[in-house]
């Protein structure tokens, strides 16, 4: 993983945006096939909230193409869980053979009922799920309300939708009509391997159909200070990948800064500051208060809590994720050793 053009998307550096294709909505076999390492990876990641109820959900699918192996479905909670399968919807699995992709992503159904229907690439989509015995359904409509923002290695973009449709938890409705940035990955390796790197956070918020953001900050000393040292990068390491939609245009994040505070035993994020400034000289500067967390086992190595958050700019409010992933290092660093 020495390779720049090996690092996956949230350990890459800005480097500018790239062109998106309709067939980018489907597997990529052709640039998967250039890659042999077991690690390769394609995925896609569709979300939604009811955030009055302080509600969020995601759906996933992680595929790893020379393995022949799916892991995903969905997972849809309320408030703040210590455990996933404490959210009142967990309904993920590991290990799925790659035969459910037998139609590509057109449309596709896992073992464990999750869904995706792709009704026009790059604009509509139907999301579905369907658990009677614990009376848990999805059936969530996506509509693209911008075209895909792609990252200059033409591996990784990220889109502005609109979902409406229907939640049941536990027996109980909700109407979901919000806005979430979905994204998709493919074509590079993203090993396991456990890193000593401070957390890193994917945080996206929608506040209209043109005023939007993606950033992906690692925490940096300035804002956190507990860090210094040990887990101390450089300013212009800390930020990978992200953009900022407003008035039409679409400019990549060259800085930013960020400061989080945490819960001091779950070391979840409780509120985030950070300002971030696009190429075409844009800056915005954003607060957010966390409403909903859980954590999303996507593997050991590294605990990734998914939040909502309430994001604040310029007078104006947002919801959207919070994804971070915290690994072990960073986790013994600041928790310390239970051991007497």
């Amino acid at each position: 993983m020495n390779n720049k053009e090996d690092l996956p998307f949230f350990l890459t550096q800005n480097e500018g945006l790239g062109q998106v294709k309709p067939e980018d909505d489907l597997l990529h076999p052709v640039q998967n096939k250039l890659v042999a390492d077991d690690s390769l990876t394609e995925t896609q990641y569709f979300g939604f909230s009811v955030p009055e109820e302080n509600i969020h959900a995601i759906g996933y699918i992680w595929y790893h193409p020379n393995l022949h192996v799916v892991s995903g479905g969905i997972l849809a909670f309320q408030g703040i869980k210590a455990y996933q399968t404490h959210a009142e919807l967990c309904d993920l699995r590991i290990f799925m053979h790659d035969r459910a992709l037998k139609n590509d992503l057109h449309e596709y159904r896992l073992a464990n009922g999750y869904g995706i229907k792709v009704v026009e690439p790059l604009k509509r989509y139907h999301m579905t799920y369907a658990d009677a015995a614990r009376k848990n359904s999805v059936n969530i409509h996506f509509e693209a309300l911008q075209a895909p923002v792609m990252f200059a290695d033409g591996k990784h973009f990220e889109q502005v939708l609109r979902a409406k449709g229907e939640l049941v938890l536990r027996g109980k409705r909700y109407d979901v009509d919000c806005f979430n940035i979905r994204d998709r990955s493919w074509g590079k390796p993203r090993p396991e391997d456990s890193m000593p790197i401070p957390p890193l956070s994917w945080n996206t918020g929608v506040f209209n159909k043109d005023f939007a953001f993606n950033c992906n900050i690692i925490e940096q000393v300035q804002g956190n200070p507990e860090i210094k040292g040990a887990f101390e990068l450089p300013i212009d390491k800390t930020i990978n990948g992200g953009w900022i939609l407003r008035d039409g245009k679409v400019g990549y994040v060259v800085s930013g800064s960020k400061r989080v505070v945490r819960d001091p035993k779950s070391l979840l994020p409780q509120r985030m500051d950070f300002s971030i400034t696009d190429n075409l000289g844009r800056t915005i500067e954003i607060s957010g208060t966390i409403l909903a967390a859980c954590p999303f086992p996507s593997w050991p190595n590294i605990w990734f809590p998914v939040c909502l958050a309430r994001w604040e700019c310029e007078g104006m409010v947002a919801y959207g994720d919070c994804q971070e992933g915290v690994f072990t290092d960073y986790a013994n660093f600041m928790l310390g050793s239970t051991e007497k």
